[in-house]
């Protein structure tokens, strides 16, 4: 009998996990019933597959695939989440309605969809650039390295990405490889992609983290700008350069090998969406690329929505409509 009190107490905690597995079953079973509305008939998903190990930690993927077809030599979208480099995950693609449009008009058409994690930098500096653009290329390499298994068309892959996922993705496709070493198990593949899709990404570094700025000039600019955005631009300045405020002229050196504008001259088609009241990421980095482009005789297609901020917060549903089939005419013509 006195072990009445502590049986019920147990039975009450048995109880209590019980319920919570069934309301977390039901969650996950919701998210994957959310992902599988997305889905061609005979698409499926592979989660959290690891493509790279670090110091940090597994950087993991996600596969979005059209078909069950396993003789197929699918062509792949690899896309990098946004976030400022510091937040954000590969579940970004299924979220904003917008991107789920995107994401499910990519696997109608017959593309697999390759959604990547990389490491963010972080407040205490123990990721550095050029690490998260390592990661990127590697999951490209990835992505060939593992071609037979997926049954990928490693001839046949393009990069996307959102805000400093699209810097990313534009450093991928434009930059060599030697800016940023990645896992030597990968070295014998490279990240050559067919081609890129830019949406409202930082195309010239110095510019979006004003590395010009002298340290007076920061202290004034204290004045007009919230603390955290400027311990924001601080964290990200170093991770970039390695370079305190001290020295404006190295900083900037710097962010410009970090640039795609840098290596323009490498580029490969580009498709650009970007609003053009965009108060983060200035529709002006959109326009220097393009004119850059152009000059070069190279293939860019720019979609400016109209009056959007980033990350489009008040996008219709015919302007996503209008994106999403931009973006397939795009890769059925270049990848």
């Amino acid at each position: 009998m006195n072990n009445s009190p502590s049986r019920k107490r147990i039975a009450r905690s048995r109880l209590t996990i019980l319920l919570f597995l069934i309301c977390l079953g039901t969650i996950c079973q919701a998210k994957k019933e959310n992902v599988s509305s997305l889905l061609p008939p005979g698409g499926y998903t592979i989660e959290n597959i690891v493509y790279k190990n670090t110091i940090q930690g597994a950087q993991k993927l996600d596969i979005y695939l059209p078909h069950s077809q396993t003789s197929a030599n699918t062509p792949v979208v690899v896309f990098i989440h946004g976030g400022s480099w510091m937040h954000g995950n590969k579940e970004e693609i299924t979220k904003k309605e917008w991107i789920r449009l995107m994401l499910k008009n990519m696997l109608h058409a017959g593309y697999a969809v390759v959604s990547i994690d990389y490491r963010l930098v972080n407040d205490s500096i123990t990721v550095v650039y050029p690490a998260p653009l390592a990661d990127c290329k590697d999951a490209v390499k990835w992505v060939k390295a593992n071609a037979l298994l997926y049954h990928f068309d490693s001839n046949r892959i393009a990069v996307m990405g959102t805000s400093a996922g699209a810097h990313l993705a534009l450093m991928t496709a434009y930059a060599p490889d030697g800016i940023a070493p990645g896992n030597q198990s990968l070295q014998s593949y490279d990240s050559r992609v067919k081609c890129v899709v830019d949406i409202y990404g930082p195309t010239d570094m110095s510019k979006i983290l004003r590395s010009r700025l002298s340290p007076i000039a920061v202290s004034m600019a204290s004045l007009a700008f919230k603390q955290k955005v400027l311990d924001m631009r601080s964290i990200l300045l170093w991770s970039f350069t390695g370079e305190s405020g001290s020295h404006p002229g190295k900083r900037t050196e710097k962010c410009l090998l970090y640039s795609p504008m840098t290596y323009v001259r490498d580029a490969v088609p580009t498709i650009v969406f970007h609003g053009t009241k965009d108060t983060v990421v200035p529709f002006s980095h959109t326009a220097w690329l393009q004119q850059a482009m152009t000059a070069q005789g190279l293939p860019i297609e720019v979609h400016p929505i109209e009056n959007e901020d980033h990350t489009f917060p008040t996008i219709t549903a015919s302007q996503s409509e209008a994106m999403a089939k931009s973006l397939i005419l795009f890769l059925n013509s270049h990848l």
